[in-house]
């Protein structure tokens, strides 16, 4: 993984501003540096001038000398997506939305890639905008059909749209019919467990018509109820967006530890240590390593709750590659939903730790975890290429 000093960070901070976050990072700093002595006169030129202002004003007060306590944002290049492929082990999606490094410098950018792709196929009958497609692929990875339809009509550029995606990212793609085809008709909630813990319960809701009569005259009124429906589509949208969910409070957890509660963990493991002892922290150490075990997602919330009473259930060696996983020196964290803001200076550590993330969930059974629990039943879900997993480590830009 490339590499960056604090400065760098603001420099490819104000670039990203700017608008320029799709190219590289060599691309970006080179801007910065040939445009360094007028960037004020370029404010109205940025795509996020207020953003643009902020980091070129801290910028300066950085070359002062001042502290300047300005978060650099970095976002997750389709996470959706990324979720979808690490899940799958899904090298073409991995490649799609930078899970994984493709040849060369290569800041990759999957609605485009899409994009250009179909344009190759249908050539002059190509009317359609970037926009338009990313709007269809960010819907049709959730399970939607209305959005590609209403993008793309439902003749040829439809066709070419959903072969394109299959071509394009086939395992992820495939997910979304997995899906489709395991929704219980009978159900009114669907429910998961993360392995943090985090409990996931989502109403079935279908709209219901009733007739009432007023003045002698019939009115219809419609509102939503809890009922079992036939089909439904939203579990792909649901399960992803949970893991998503997932991912921004570990790496809240991780990023931003508490130095104490890892140091008296080093002395439990050490068979030091006499902490005192709650009921509680039993039970939710009990829940969280019965989940990394079916799951293979180790939480870093187990930090938490570990006392000399519980650390017996757990293996020492795996909660110390967890603790030998965190940040040298904790930071604080801002998240919006996959976009992260840190101090400059934290900037590796930020995107390891994203890496982290997506390397942790390649190399587990969380999907047949969660698929287990939507179908009561043990699930053991193949990896489509198992040896992209250790690549993700070094991903330059999953976080740009």
């Amino acid at each position: 993984m490339q590499k960056f000093t604090g400065r760098e960070y603001l420099k490819i901070d104000i670039a990203n501003n700017f608008g320029l976050d799709k190219k590289t990072w060599i691309e970006r700093l080179d801007w910065f540096e040939e445009h360094e002595n007028h960037l004020m006169e370029m404010m109205s030129q940025a795509e996020e001038p207020a953003l643009f202002y902020a980091g070129v004003k801290a910028y300066k007060d950085a070359l002062d000398g001042k502290p300047i306590g300005y978060p650099i944002s970095l976002d997750a290049t389709s996470s959706g997506l990324q979720i979808l492929a690490a899940l799958t082990c899904d090298r073409l999606a991995a490649e799609l939305c930078n899970v994984v490094n493709q040849p060369g410098d290569v800041r990759a950018d999957a609605y485009t890639i899409v994009y250009e792709t179909m344009c190759s196929k249908v050539g002059e009958n190509a009317k359609i905008k970037r926009e338009d497609t990313k709007r269809a692929i960010m819907t049709s990875l959730y399970g939607s059909q209305a959005v590609p339809k209403e993008v793309f009509g439902e003749g040829e550029m439809l066709a070419c749209f959903l072969q394109t995606m299959g071509e394009l990212a086939p395992a992820a793609w495939d997910l979304n019919e997995t899906f489709l085809d395991i929704w219980d008709d009978a159900a009114l909630s669907n429910d998961w467990v993360l392995p943090d813990n985090f409990n996931v319960h989502v109403k079935v809701m279908t709209l219901a018509t009733e007739t009432v009569n007023f003045l002698h005259e019939p009115f219809e009124f419609h509102r939503k109820i809890n009922a079992p429906v036939k089909e439904g589509r939203s579990l792909s949208a649901n399960v992803t967006h949970s893991i998503d969910g997932m991912i921004v409070r570990e790496m809240t957890r991780r990023c931003d530890y508490d130095p104490m509660v890892v140091n008296r963990v080093i002395k439990l493991l050490e068979g030091e240590g006499d902490t005192e002892i709650f009921t509680e922290d039993n039970k939710m150490v009990y829940k969280l390593w019965t989940n990394y075990q079916e799951s293979g997602y180790l939480s870093a919330r187990i930090l938490d709750h570990l006392n000399s009473a519980n650390i017996g259930m757990v293996d020492a060696d795996q909660i110390r590659l967890l603790i030998g996983s965190l940040p040298e020196k904790p930071f604080k964290l801002m998240t919006i939903h996959d976009c992260f803001r840190c101090l400059p200076q934290y900037g590796n550590d930020l995107r390891e730790q994203y890496n982290i993330q997506l390397w942790s969930i390649a190399k587990s059974n969380l999907l047949g975890f969660i698929l287990g629990q939507l179908l009561h039943r043990p699930v053991q879900i193949g990896k489509m290429d198992p040896g992209m997993i250790k690549e993700i480590l070094n991903a330059d830009y999953a976080l740009s």
